[in-house]
């Protein structure tokens, strides 16, 4: 009987206190970038005080076929290489006039709040710009564990990695999660 008391008791705390569950946070470490110069004249990817900036020249207008590889890599405790947890690719301008709660979708909205970046396809030339984005908790998929990350992110037109692919941007950002 008293085995059966302090059972209840015991469910009936636990149901009734929570944990206190901290935050995420995302911190950003490095970014790097190269640019083919056919497409960009200028892009430039620098990190301050957590707040990513971006600045670029497009001197060729982007349109339909502009795709992107997304891969989000994780490092494990003690280990010394990144292994792949996500790795997608997308029609950049279909992606971006479909508008629809992707991850990606999510972040590019984010991100507009702080740049003169397009919604539609083409993407005209000129000077576009992102300042002062800070990734919130709000944006970090819950099946991302609190780690050491990098996202690769490759700009480009024909098909990934064959003789048609020509690669217009290549991103790379080092990021730490956590709760």
């Amino acid at each position: 009987m008293w085995k059966l008391i302090f059972w209840s008791v015991t469910v009936h705390a636990a149901f009734q206190f929570s944990p206190i569950v901290a935050e995420r946070s995302v911190q950003f470490l490095t970014g790097n970038c190269t640019f083919n110069p056919k497409y960009f004249t200028n892009f430039t990817l620098t990190i301050v005080d957590n707040m990513m900036n971006m600045d670029m020249h497009l001197n060729r207008p982007i349109q339909r076929g502009f795709k992107a590889n997304l891969d989000i890599q994780l490092r494990l405790a003690n280990a010394k290489n990144f292994q792949s947890v996500f790795n997608q690719k997308n029609d950049v301008c279909a992606m971006i006039a479909s508008m629809k709660n992707s991850l990606f979708n999510i972040w590019f909205k984010d991100m507009t709040k702080n740049s003169n970046f397009m919604y539609n396809c083409p993407v005209e030339v000129g000077h576009y710009y992102m300042h002062s984005w800070r990734m919130r908790s709000s944006l970090t998929h819950k099946f991302l564990i609190p780690g050491e990350y990098r996202g690769l992110i490759n700009f480009f037109y024909g098909k990934y990695k064959t003789k048609s692919y020509e690669e217009a941007l290549s991103l790379s950002i080092d990021s730490i999660l956590s709760n």
